[in-house]
């Protein structure tokens, strides 16, 4: 333990705790009776997350101001906040406002990432060597704010931790394509995927992200590195079946074609957005972790069937 972050006793801050990783990240602080803060857009999704033992702060991520006020005292920040793909733009200007309060505190920065920065894959499985080749507007704006954490980090104004992650499912997950796919099953209705159901591809169950970032928390020597963190691999095929099974109905999927994602991306923005990114979805996808399974040999993945279980039943209960 770096005494010099004061990880166990000192305030950890959470900006965008009602989203799905900020979701679970203070769920796990809680649970280990870590000072938490969160900081969210609308306070009452919060309360309703929640229990009262929660110091929770609604706050303009781009009032500079108040996220020097918010953050000035933090002994660990995580961005877990998020935009709409259209509004991804914000995401550079939201980290420099986060970077002027993470300074004053000399903060460890968690920036949990996606490998939208890699581009197109030029080798499987992908490891943490593969360079940053993304052609796409997300995966240049994901490496411009890493490379900015790093400047931040090489300086000593920060410490900072990134784990990069495979795509997310579990409880508080809702997006258009993960969290309607339990949706769409709980209600009997077909689930969506684009392209290929049959290629092999991970999901990172959403508390094991939390588990995770908060291990390599623990140990100094990850500081200023970037580890991934999957799961086992699948295909949508299977890992869609396997909801279906749980709910005791036959599955139900509707493969949706890239021409039609291209006719569909005219009338919705999000759609618009995921065509950049089509590559994740047309060849296979699969993250290699084994650094970080050999350096936490203690870690085990969720298996998908109980991670399945336990994300019906968080969708269930919030639909009662």
């Amino acid at each position: 333990m770096n005494n010099e972050y004061n990880i166990n006793n000192g305030l950890h801050v959470v900006i965008g705790a009602t989203g799905s990783y900020g979701y679970a990240i203070t769920k796990m602080l809680l649970k280990n009776k870590i000072n938490t803060r969160a900081i969210v857009r609308d306070k009452e999704k919060a309360l309703k997350l929640f229990p009262n033992n929660l110091e929770i702060v609604k706050s303009d991520i781009f009032n500079r101001d108040e996220m020097i006020k918010n953050l000035g005292d933090a002994s660990v920040i995580y961005i877990a906040n998020n935009f709409p793909y259209k509004d991804w733009t914000n995401f550079y200007k939201s980290t420099e406002n986060i970077l002027s309060g993470a300074k004053i505190s000399h903060s460890i920065i968690v920036f949990p990432g996606n490998v939208y920065g890699y581009g197109k894959f030029d080798y499987m499985p992908v490891d943490e060597k593969h360079p940053l080749n993304a052609k796409s507007r997300k995966g240049i704006l994901r490496n411009n704010i890493e490379r900015l954490l790093f400047e931040y980090y090489k300086k000593d104004k920060i410490g900072l931790l990134i784990p990069r992650f495979a795509d997310f499912y579990g409880p508080n997950v809702t997006n258009d394509l993960y969290g309607a796919m339990f949706i769409n099953a709980i209600k009997n209705k077909k689930a969506i995927w684009p392209l290929n159901a049959d290629l092999p591809h991970n999901f990172t169950y959403i508390d094991d992200a939390a588990t995770a970032t908060l291990l390599l928390l623990e140990n100094p020597d990850s500081y200023g590195k970037t580890y991934h963190i999957s799961g086992e691999i699948i295909t949508a095929r299977e890992f869609i079946n396997k909801i279906y099974n749980k709910l005791n109905l036959k599955t139900k999927l509707k493969i949706i074609s890239e021409s039609n994602l291209k006719f569909l991306a005219h009338f919705n923005s999000n759609i618009n957005e995921l065509i950049e990114l089509i590559y994740e979805y047309k060849y296979p996808y699969i993250i290699d972790d084994e650094k970080f399974l050999n350096e936490y040999k203690l870690f085990r993945h969720t298996e998908y069937n109980d991670g399945i279980e336990k994300t019906i039943d968080w969708f269930k209960n919030i639909s009662t």
